[in-house]
């Protein structure tokens, strides 16, 4: 078998492997969907998957497939700041298709058995409940936190681990603290997407945002604008590439945060430290983005 043939076939085949543990292939800025993250390198090639808990590297070397982990800060451009996870035969001068089948499901196997998580959900609480398009569209209700985290979740294949950590925050608080889910879970996937800067991942990530503000309540649009969006700390940067999918709506509250958590350390201590949970007796008014500006008592769990 040709090389470059063995290694699109290998690439096409792990590549749900490696999604449903949870890795998403990196492209090459401007790629369009669907197009393969294996690059030429010296003397060989190699593919990119990033995570939630950093990346993974397939190198493809002369004789040797040498799969690389490495953290969320990890220098891509230098292979040995990653550790060596482990490593696979390749010499596909020497095989038929069934040799690459069988090195699939090899390499496959491991990965599952190391990255593919493993939680198991025995909530004996009801289905969580979200607010329908059709809902907030008409006005009859208004998207809510849980609803946005939902959707997130849904977005791309790799994000679906999101469901499970959502239906684990309910049945340990009673309720969704939205505020743990994103701090904790969401936001180092949102920021990620936000850095890789990838055309089809911003829109589609933006879309959500764009539509859950238009149509949400003010608890959601100050989650948005705040915790989310919010880390981008007025970073000159990241604050030009995220403006083209703002919606009008969301321009000004979104800048206004960024501005005030830029300069605000007790606001970002807020931010990153919520108060331990209390129980409420009964629901504040306002949102999140006037309790972290000084509008509503301190920052608090909604």
């Amino acid at each position: 078998m040709e090389r470059e043939l063995a290694i699109g076939t290998l690439y096409s085949k792990i590549l749900p492997v490696m999604e449903e543990c949870g890795f998403a292939p990196v492209l090459p800025e401007g790629a369009q969907k669907g197009a393969t993250a294996v690059y030429a390198r010296e003397n060989g090639a190699a593919a990119d998957f990033s995570g939630a808990k950093g990346y993974l590297r397939l190198v493809f070397s002369a004789d040797r497939i040498h799969l690389l982990s490495g953290g969320t800060d990890v220098d891509l451009t230098d292979d040995s700041a990653f550790n060596l996870d482990s490593t696979f035969l390749f010499t596909p001068e020497e095989y038929v298709e069934r040799d690459i089948r069988s090195l699939t499901n090899e390499l496959g196997e491991y990965l599952t058995g190391t990255y593919a998580k493993k939680t198991q959900i025995t909530s004996k609480k009801k289905n969580v409940q979200t607010v329908s398009r059709a809902s907030a569209r008409s006005g009859a209700l208004a998207y809510d936190p849980i609803t946005l985290a939902s959707k997130l979740s849904a977005m791309f294949p790799y994000l679906n681990y999101l469901k499970d950590e959502i239906k684990i925050n309910v049945d340990t608080w009673g309720e969704f603290l939205c505020e743990d889910f994103f701090v904790n879970h969401a936001n180092p996937e949102i920021m990620r997407i936000i850095r890789e800067n990838n055309p089809q991942k911003m829109k589609k990530l933006f879309n959500i945002l764009g539509e859950i503000y238009e149509d949400g309540t003010n608890e959601v649009q100050s989650l948005i604008a705040v915790t989310i969006l919010g880390p981008i700390k007025n970073d000159p940067e990241l604050i030009q590439r995220i403006i083209p999918y703002l919606t009008d709506t969301m321009l000004e509250p979104v800048l206004a945060a960024n501005k005030h958590l830029a300069k605000s350390k007790s606001a970002n201590l807020r931010l990153e430290h919520p108060p331990k949970y209390k129980p409420k007796k009964e629901k504040k008014k306002g949102g999140f983005l006037a309790n972290l500006m000084g509008g509503g008592g301190g920052l608090g769990q909604q």
